[in-house]
């Protein structure tokens, strides 16, 4: 049994080490009644369809934000920074006219300081910008057009065309953060038409449209029935296939489940030539993948590869007769690691992927393919399907 003694010098030990604790608060620091102090330095930096501002933030323990507010076509627009940035990015000006912006401190009960007032003048916008660059040439059932976005605003354009009714329709939508590109509207008949082209932006901001008459150039699908395997040809796979489930003939089948697969030994890169059957002056190819989880952006599907044209292919293999069309790399639209493929990805793959040949390329006959990078880094090469349109 304890001694009495002991047990009196534990209780009093228990008592002080209780005495010594004290109920600590926990929350947010209290906000001062007072009124924010405000924003000081403001040095403003106008950009293309927008302006930066620049800032002190006051030494105040309760500052929670810094808030700018203007009005834009009657509508009242605003944007924040946190309490550990200096400087407010304002966006979605659509013009290059002076804008007042009122700029608060907000506390941590959300009252605000006095207004300091600056003034902004937008740079010329981005639907402007590009609006400017546009450039419209036809094109193989369609028209081409040309854009220059320097500064990579989110844009969207919109190309019309007159209807029989003489009303201008939307026939297609580009959307865009690139630089620089161009896109292809097709499908339209080759007649004279009047086409429209304007740019819109995710404020609602639209340019104003151009208007011209192109003629489309016709374009018509190449009969496969006409193909051919130009084969044997010095230097290219030729019969070093998988096997014979898997000859090149099946790339011209119609068929989506039919495959045509390289033997591993062969190697990449490879190269197969194609006689087209009828000399053309090609608009575009679609390439289709094989339809299989396991090969969608994956193993030895293509990546990488270029297509060359001739009219007489010298007996050798000789590259000297043959004309470079154009280089072609593969998309996948989700850009996910290799081996996971998303349903955006399959869509994709299974709709087949264009690839334009340069207007101002030759007819030719024979077309040969030089296939330098797969997506898995296979020793070999497979895919489904190739469809080519032009004029013959």
């Amino acid at each position: 049994m304890l001694h009495k003694s002991t047990l009196l010098l534990a209780a009093i030990a228990v008592g002080l080490f209780m005495a010594g604790c004290k109920e600590e608060r926990v929350g947010p620091l209290p906000a001062s009644d007072a009124l924010p102090a405000k924003i000081t330095d403001l040095k403003v930096v106008n950009t293309p369809g927008g302006a930066k501002i620049a800032y002190v933030v006051p030494a105040d323990p309760n500052l929670l934000y810094v808030q700018a507010e203007w009005e834009y076509k009657g509508i009242r627009r605003n944007t924040k920074s946190s309490y550990y940035g200096d400087t407010l990015v304002l966006q979605g000006f659509g013009d290059t006219n002076e804008y007042k912006v009122s700029v608060y401190a907000v506390n941590r009960v959300e009252k605000r300081s006095e207004p300091v007032d600056v003034t902004v003048k937008p740079l010329t916008p981005p639907v402007h910008e590009v609006y400017a660059s546009l450039k419209v040439k036809p094109d193989f059932g369609g028209v081409n057009v040309e854009f220059v976005n320097e500064t990579r605003g989110d844009l969207v354009i919109t190309v019309l065309a007159e209807d029989a009714e003489g009303k201008m329709t939307p026939v297609d939508a580009f959307y865009t953060g690139l630089p620089k590109g161009d896109f292809t509207t097709r499908g339209l008949d080759p007649e004279p038409t009047l086409f429209g082209v304007f740019v819109k932006d995710r404020w609602g901001n639209i340019s104003d449209t151009l208007l011209t008459e192109e003629t489309p150039f016709f374009e018509k699908e190449l009969d496969k029935k006409q193909f051919r395997e130009l084969n044997p040809y010095p230097g290219d796979v030729n019969g070093n296939i998988y096997s014979a489930a898997y000859p090149m003939k099946n790339l011209w089948d119609g068929k989506g489940n039919t495959i045509f697969v390289t033997a591993q030994a062969y190697g990449v890169p490879v190269s197969f030539s194609v006689d087209l059957g009828v000399k053309a002056k090609l608009s575009r190819m679609k390439y289709f993948q094989r339809q299989s989880t396991a090969f969608y952006f994956n193993s030895g599907t293509p990546l990488e590869w270029d297509v060359y044209g001739s009219n007489s292919p010298a007996p050798d293999g000789n590259y000297d007769s043959w004309t470079l069309l154009m280089h072609c790399t593969s998309h996948k639209p989700s850009g996910l690691p290799l081996g996971q493929a998303s349903s955006d990805d399959i869509s994709y793959a299974l709709a087949g992927e264009d690839f334009n040949f340069p207007l101002s390329a030759e007819g030719y006959r024979y077309l040969r393919f030089n296939v330098t990078k797969t997506y898995g880094n296979a020793t070999n090469i497979t895919f489904a399907e190739l469809t080519f349109w032009g004029a013959f």
